[in-house]
């Protein structure tokens, strides 16, 4: 697959087939995670890969929080955590990522969204669906606290083999062109 194609081909997954993952290709979507740029080499990505028990434990702790929050603020300023939860519940493999930067600079978070990028487009290579989850951010200090890393967790990546794969952006939005989101100055 050429670049173009994965660019282009990639899509955010929702719906995966309840078939387990190799860890040999969890492992390659690790390894080009590496090759993303990063903050003056400081190489600030880590992961934890989730299958099983670990990540049932991991969803059931998430959803909890969900709930008790809920309870505080009201399920219509929720968005889609619910959603998002339960695509993760349904998901043979969730991948926490998080931003091990010691230096607090935002160029580091940068590199690791970098390396999410790398992951989605080589897990798109591979034939698996993938979905970057930011709605971890309801409750990142519970989670972080499951999880007992000493680092900041930055965005969940749920991952499996899709049951199908849109045709096109799942809202039916065109890409904008460039002359609509770009200016070129001389």
């Amino acid at each position: 697959m050429d670049l173009d194609e994965a660019l282009r081909g990639r899509r955010s997954i929702r719906e995966f087939l309840s078939r387990d993952i190799p860890e040999s290709l969890v492992r390659q979507l690790i390894e080009a995670a590496t090759f993303a740029p990063s903050a003056k080499n400081g190489q600030q990505w880590r992961f934890t890969v989730l299958a099983g028990d670990a990540k049932k434990k991991l969803t059931d702790c998430f959803r909890h929080e969900l709930r008790l929050l809920c309870k505080r603020i009201g399920e219509e300023n929720m968005g889609s955590a619910f959603g998002s939860c339960g695509i993760m519940e349904k998901a043979p493999v969730v991948i926490m990522v998080w931003n091990a930067g010691e230096m607090g600079w935002e160029t580091e978070k940068h590199s690791v969204a970098a390396a999410i990028q790398n992951m989605l487009l080589k897990a798109y290579s591979l034939g698996l669906g993938s979905l970057w989850i930011g709605d971890i951010f309801f409750t990142v200090e519970a989670l972080e606290q499951h999880l007992q890393k000493p680092w900041k967790l930055l965005a969940a990546v749920a991952l499996g083999y899709p049951t199908h794969i849109p045709k096109g952006p799942w809202d039916g939005k065109p890409r904008k062109s460039v002359d609509e989101i770009a200016e070129f100055l001389s």
